[in-house]
C-alpha cells in the first residue's frame, strides 16, 4: 500500500517538474536566404557570382516573460570571382531582438548600412490571420499564420505551437498564441526554421539587452527602411566590391 501511495504523489509532482523545464531555454534556428530572388532575372553575370543560398544560424533564448534573438557569431564569407581581384562580400547584418512580456517593451538592434541602431517601445501588434492549417516541427504539432509587411513588401508565413506557450519567436515574427518555430517570407525567399528546442536554466548574463547604437523608435526605423530599400530598387542585399 505505501508503494502504491507514493506513485500517486510522483506523478504529479514529475508533472509540474516538466512544465518548469518547458519555460526556459534556447531554440537554435537556421536562416536560409535565397540571394538570387533579390537579383533581376536578366543579371545573368550577378547570379553566376553570386551563390544561390546563404545559410546561418541563429539563436532565440526565452524565459517565462522575456525572449532575445541573436545571430550566432560566424567568420564572413569572401568569395573570389575569377581571380580578377574583385572580391564579393556576403555581409550579415548584426541584429539582436529583445522582448519583455512583462512589461510590454522591446529594444532591437538593428545594422543598415554599416550603422547601428537601437529601436525601443511597445511590443509589435501583428495582424495575424489564422488559416487553420497545421504541421509538426520537431515533434511540435504547428499551426500556420500569415500577414503582410507592408514596411518590406512581403509575405510572411509563421508555424507555431501552443506547446510552448510564450509568444515569442525568431527576429520580429511573434505575438502569436504560442512560440514561433518556422517562418516563410515570399514563398522561400526567407527562410526560419528550428533545429533544436534545448530547456536548460539560463545563466545570469546570457540574455544580455542591447544598450550600444543611435536610439529611435519603429516608426522612425521602418521610414528610414522604406527610404533604404526604395533607394536600392526594394532589394535588401548589400553587396560590396573590392
Amino acid at each position: 500500500m505505501k508503494h502504491y501511495f507514493l506513485t500517486l504523489i510522483l506523478i504529479p509532482l514529475i508533472g509540474v517538474v516538466l512544465k518548469a523545464q518547458k519555460d526556459e531555454g534556447v531554440i537554435l534556428f537556421e536562416e536560409r536566404i535565397n540571394l538570387h530572388r533579390s537579383i533581376p532575372e536578366e543579371d545573368a553575370e550577378m547570379k553566376a557570382m553570386v551563390p544561390e543560398f546563404r545559410v546561418a544560424q541563429s539563436e532565440l533564448l526565452f524565459t517565462k516573460t522575456e525572449s532575445l534573438y541573436r545571430n550566432i557569431e560566424e567568420e564572413e564569407e569572401d568569395e573570389d570571382m575569377g581571380g580578377n581581384g574583385m572580391v564579393m562580400r556576403i555581409q550579415r547584418p548584426e541584429s539582436i531582438f529583445y522582448r519583455n512580456f512583462a512589461t510590454g517593451r522591446k529594444t532591437d538592434l538593428r545594422d543598415m548600412g554599416g550603422e547601428r541602431y537601437l529601436v525601443e517601445g511597445e511590443l509589435d501588434k501583428t495582424a495575424w490571420k489564422m488559416t487553420g492549417e497545421s504541421k509538426t516541427i520537431l515533434g511540435y504539432n504547428c499551426l500556420k499564420a500569415t500577414t503582410r509587411d507592408t514596411v518590406r513588401n512581403r509575405d510572411v508565413t509563421a508555424w507555431f505551437t501552443d506547446a510552448l506557450p510564450l509568444s515569442s519567436g525568431p527576429a520580429q515574427f511573434y505575438q502569436l498564441p504560442g512560440m514561433v518555430l518556422a517562418v516563410d517570407i515570399n514563398n522561400g525567399e526567407y527562410n526560419l526554421t528550428a533545429l533544436k528546442v534545448d530547456f536548460r536554466k539560463l545563466k545570469k548574463g546570457d540574455m544580455e539587452v542591447p544598450t550600444k547604437g543611435k536610439k529611435m523608435t519603429q516608426a522612425e526605423f521602418d521610414a528610414m527602411m522604406a527610404a533604404t530599400l526604395k533607394a536600392n530598387g526594394g532589394k535588401a542585399m548589400r553587396v560590396i566590391k573590392n
